[in-house]
């Protein structure tokens, strides 16, 4: 008989702990559409000598509209979250567009205001009228700032280890493929040995009745000042475990957690180069699961 999994959960001190709670929405492994949420968003994982990183992405269905990545170019590391409107294959044709995309961009060495100036213009001849998608990002190249760009993301929330307070940035800019435009622009965000950043999508912030962004930002805040010196895999799944006295899952969820190492840390694998994640295994299987993504989405809107 297989136990039941325990966990202590105190939502008002931000205190979890305990083995994490399975998740009745995860997609069932045999389906078209969670072969293509596994391939486009697997769990994230990285260490590196300027920062360490770990995500895990949670689709209301099979396969869900956010979006997580890292990109490590050169000196820079970029890490992102996008959150594509809906749900299902819609979202899920055009949140793979958006991370081929940004990949793109990124491998190029392309500034992240022009990157997203450009799939701005893009996005909006490629898609449905009333889709579009949010987007925030960091970029740090060890210089003791980061780059912070969004695009109608909710907030990023900074755990500062020395002071022990937990900051909030906002920048006001308009989601990606509303308007054919560009003028997109950037700020940049102090970082120090042992803060931590926090990406989410609004999944995680408005889960439960009352949906209330500010309310689900003060928790996450409460949970990274009191758990700052857990693993960052183990805060990914307290973020998780703190939904579930808030109800059933209703949007996508996705948290992408960045933590600066300290500086006399040194490469944890200097012999072993650090893998780059790719969306695709090779072109025949890319080729083969696009083919019949298309041809089903194809049935999905001749049957409406």
């Amino acid at each position: 008989m297989n136990s039941i999994p325990k966990m202590i959960v105190i939502p008002d001190l931000g205190i979890f702990s305990g083995e994490a709670l399975r998740h009745e929405s995860q997609p069932k492994a045999d389906s078209l559409a969670s072969q293509m949420q596994s391939t486009l968003v697997p769990p994230l994982s990285h260490s590196g000598t300027q920062l360490e990183a770990y995500g895990r992405s949670l689709p209301k269905d099979d396969v869900g509209g956010d979006l997580m990545d890292l990109v490590a170019s050169g000196k820079d590391i970029t890490a992102y979250v996008a959150d594509v409107s809906g749900h299902g294959f819609r979202a899920g044709v055009l949140m793979g567009m958006v991370k081929t995309a940004v990949r793109y961009g990124l491998l190029l060495g392309q500034p992240l205001t022009k990157l997203l100036g450009d799939i701005n213009r893009v996005l909006p001849i490629v898609k449905e009228p009333n889709m579009y998608a949010t987007f925030a990002a960091l970029r740090f190249n060890g210089s003791g700032q980061a780059e912070y760009i969004s695009a109608g993301h909710v907030p990023l929330l900074r755990y500062r280890r020395t002071t022990g307070e937990v900051l909030r940035y906002c920048v006001s800019q308009l989601p990606l493929g509303l308007l054919a435009s560009d003028g997109y622009t950037s700020t940049a965000i102090p970082c120090e040995p042992g803060d931590i950043f926090a990406l989410v999508t609004d999944g995680i912030l408005e889960r439960g009745d009352e949906r209330d962004p500010d309310l689900g930002l003060d928790r996450i805040a409460r949970l990274l000042r009191n758990n700052a010196n857990a693993p960052l895999s183990g805060l990914a799944e307290l973020v998780y475990a703190q939904l579930a006295p808030c109800g059933n899952q209703h949007d996508d969820e996705t948290v992408l957690l960045l933590k600066i190492r300290d500086k006399e840390i040194r490469d944890p694998q200097p012999n072993v180069p650090a893998p780059e994640r790719e969306s695709v295994k090779n072109s025949a299987v890319l080729e083969s699961m696009w083919s019949r993504l298309l041809d089903d989405l194809a049935n999905e809107l001749s049957q409406e």
